[in-house]
């Protein structure tokens, strides 16, 4: 099985919409990965607000970011693409019409690596309780209402990898909560600015940060058996504690980039959940992780 190590200097394409997508090019290029990422037109300083601090300029991030019109960019760039990243912040699913285009045959001469963020489809301690959180809690609670179309996502990336010779690995995702650098005095610069949670928050302290404060553990589970939050919904959807139902976008996004170079995660699928810890995995944890699926 092939792996895509930033050793080898591996070109990184990133693709998506929202906070996850940012975070997880942020993180593809402190790995080391060349990583190319795909815009939406006009949002430019909006993401390098969130992967860059004003006040920190030797920590900046080199991503290449492509607005989606500029497609003698993008022709050049897909060239040298080794891997895909597709994640996707809401529940909706990565259009099919862009998977296709950037895995066809002739685009995608040198991908070996494809991965997709998908969401948690068993329907465990999903249901009333959850969809009511939805709406009177917080609308980015993952019901499980979209489930037919990321089932559809998923066979379709696994379509388009087989037809060039790549391999595939899907993380599954719950309700995404946090992904920025946390506690100002010990922030981990690595994840989303600060400016995320001035973006997000609908209070004078938002509960993003404190989630990130407290919740960095991670916890894969191979397969699509993560449970969702059950009755407790309501008081999960906007918790600070680790939670069954909850994936931090920090988790996802980091178990993504790392899975890249991970032979046993190819073909592959896992869920990420969360635990309660004040600093992200080390790298020899994130071995220890993949080693368990």
């Amino acid at each position: 099985m092939a792996t895509v190590s930033p050793s080898d200097g591996a070109t990184v394409g990133v693709v998506g919409r929202g906070f996850v997508s940012v975070l997880a090019a942020k993180l593809a290029a402190i790995e080391g990965y060349k990583t190319w990422m795909l815009m939406p037109n006009g949002q430019e300083e909006t993401i390098k607000s969130l992967m860059n601090e004003e006040d920190d300029e030797e920590g900046n991030v080199d991503v290449t970011l492509v607005e989606a019109t500029d497609g003698d960019k993008l022709e050049s760039l897909m060239e040298s693409t080794d891997a895909y990243i597709f994640a996707v912040d809401d529940d909706t699913v990565m259009d099919e019409a862009v998977l296709k285009f950037l895995l066809k045959p002739e685009n995608a001469k040198n991908v070996k690596r494809v991965v997709g963020m998908s969401r948690n489809l068993n329907g465990k301690d999903m249901g009333f309780f959850v969809k009511a959180s939805k709406i009177s809690a917080k609308r980015q609670v993952w019901d499980g209402s979209t489930s037919k179309q990321y089932k559809a996502f998923e066979e379709s990336l696994k379509e388009c990898a087989s037809a060039i010779g790549a391999e595939y690995t899907i993380a599954r995702a719950g309700t995404l909560k946090g992904g920025a650098s946390g506690d100002s005095e010990e922030p981990y610069k690595q994840f989303l600015t600060k400016q995320f949670y001035e973006m997000t928050k609908r209070d004078i302290v938002t509960w993003n940060l404190l989630f990130d404060c407290d919740i960095r553990g991670v916890r894969l589970a191979k397969g699509d058996v993560l449970p969702g939050p059950g009755s407790k919904a309501v008081f999960t959807a906007t918790g600070t504690d680790a939670a069954p139902g909850d994936t931090s976008r920090s988790g996802i996004c980091e178990a993504m980039v790392k899975s890249l170079a991970v032979e046993n995660a190819a073909n592959m699928d896992f869920g990420v959940a969360t635990e309660e810890s004040r600093s992200p995995p080390s790298a020899e944890e994130w071995q220890a992780l993949f080693a368990s699926l």
